[in-house]
């Protein structure tokens, strides 16, 4: 197994990503890029966002045709989220942050109307702002409703997946000074915290990537991310739909994401990419250099991922 490459500007890193069909994909990144192909990754078109070519654009959600939205992240101002209703033709900010330590990280959408954007912790807890409109527009989250975390506790921004939703179910996981899952119903927004043995104490350390094959079975992914060759507790599963967390023994390096295709499980990281069927237990070299992101196309077997060196791959899982 291995996967098919193609590349857009060398000059860009690539974290963002959205597989729509086994043709169409969307991609974003470092330099305002943004981008999307209709046939399997031959071509691809770029869209030119209003006051946006300095921006990190980590995380894209696709509603629908008409409705796209895109997150950048960085401190204060360099955080937002742009959205167009016409499939790329105009963009606008729908939301900006204005909080001097804020920083945005990634969203979640749960149907086409709800989602969740996930920043940094400000005043102790995670911020979080929700929608019901499908992004158009977005409602703070009251602090005392939002996870409370330790000092020096945080999330990543690394694949746009350490937030994720299934269901009316979302989980978040940070890492720092702490490595925890948050698990919450969309509806209530009352959250459980579980620590985890997650590799975590330093910076660099924690949670990057969060996925669910179901209700009940899912994994968590991460390490050190400026030891990205080195392998030591960074893979979780759960079969309890998040209430408790494994830690899984494996020979996995620093992986940024993971995504389920049925029950097949899809890692990467910047050193390679692996496949497992056995709930983790072992694991199968996907030939090729590894990515930042992966993202599957729903009811299929096709996987894409975004990588640093303007690559993005596809890879159908047999």
């Amino acid at each position: 197994m291995s996967w098919q490459t193609f590349h857009l500007n060398r000059e860009v890193s690539l974290r963002g990503i959205a597989a729509v069909t086994e043709n169409e994909c969307w991609v974003s990144g470092t330099n305002g890029t943004l981008a999307k192909t209709n046939n399997g990754g031959d071509s691809w078109t770029y869209f030119k966002l209003p006051d946006a070519d300095s921006l990190d654009f980590r995380d894209i959600e696709v509603l629908n045709e008409r409705e796209v939205l895109i997150l950048s992240v960085g401190n204060g101002a360099s955080s937002k989220i742009f959205k167009t209703n016409d499939g790329g033709k105009n963009w606008k900010v729908v939301f900006e942050n204005v909080v001097e330590e804020g920083f945005f990280d990634a969203f979640t959408f749960w149907n086409e109307k709800e989602g969740m954007m996930q920043g940094d912790p400000i005043d102790g807890r995670l911020y979080l702002l929700t929608t019901t409109d499908g992004g158009g527009t977005w409602q703070k989250v009251p602090n005392k409703s939002c996870p409370k975390v330790n000092e020096g506790e945080y999330a990543f921004a690394a694949s746009g997946t350490q937030i994720t939703s299934l269901g009316k179910t979302i989980w978040i996981g940070t890492g720092g000074s702490k490595s925890q899952v948050f698990k919450s119903n969309s509806k209530s927004l009352l959250w459980e915290s579980i620590e985890t043995e997650m590799i975590h104490g330093e910076a660099s350390q924690g949670i990057f990537s969060l996925a669910f094959a179901n209700k009940k079975m899912g994994m968590a992914v991460g390490g050190d991310y400026t030891k990205p060759d080195q392998s030591m507790d960074n893979l979780l599963l759960t079969l309890d739909g998040g209430k408790s967390w494994h830690l899984q023994r494996s020979d996995l390096d620093y992986r940024s994401s993971v995504a389920f295709v049925h029950k097949t499980a899809v890692v990467t990281g910047p050193s390679g990419s692996e496949w497992s069927s056995d709930k983790g237990n072992s694991w199968k070299k996907i030939k090729g250099k590894g990515f930042n992101s992966l993202s599957v196309v729903k009811n299929s077997k096709s996987v894409w991922a975004a990588g640093s060196e303007g690559r993005v791959g596809k890879l159908l899982i047999k």
